[in-house]
């Protein structure tokens, strides 16, 4: 494990192979959160409110234009399938671990 050193108003230099590893360039952002007894770091990407707000409203209309496509019992029956099937996996995992919760972010 390497050692590093702390120098002026608190600086570390994360070693080169840790950064490529971690694909960690200058300019990045790191987030910081102290444990008991040490420190975790894990880089983090920071995304323009307004700009991921844009993509996200053209992804949507994107998919509203490509809906018209379809048969809306098309989808409809598409959609059942989809609940059907997740339903049967959650029943599969529930007979094996009945006491296990569904994980949730």
């Amino acid at each position: 494990m390497p050692l590093v050193k702390v120098i002026r108003n608190g600086q570390i230099t994360i070693p080169k192979e840790i950064r490529r590893s971690l694909s960690i360039r200058d300019g990045d952002f790191l987030e910081i959160e102290r444990l008991n007894s040490g420190l975790l770091i894990k880089p983090k990407i920071v995304i323009d409110r307004d700009e991921s707000s844009q993509k996200f409203f053209r992804q949507v209309s994107q998919m509203q234009e490509n809906a018209k496509k379809f048969d809306p019992k098309e989808v409809d029956e598409i959609l059942a399938e989809a609940v059907r099937a997740a339903k049967k996996i959650t029943a599969k995992k529930r007979k094996k671990d009945p006491w296990a919760h569904p994980k949730r972010d």
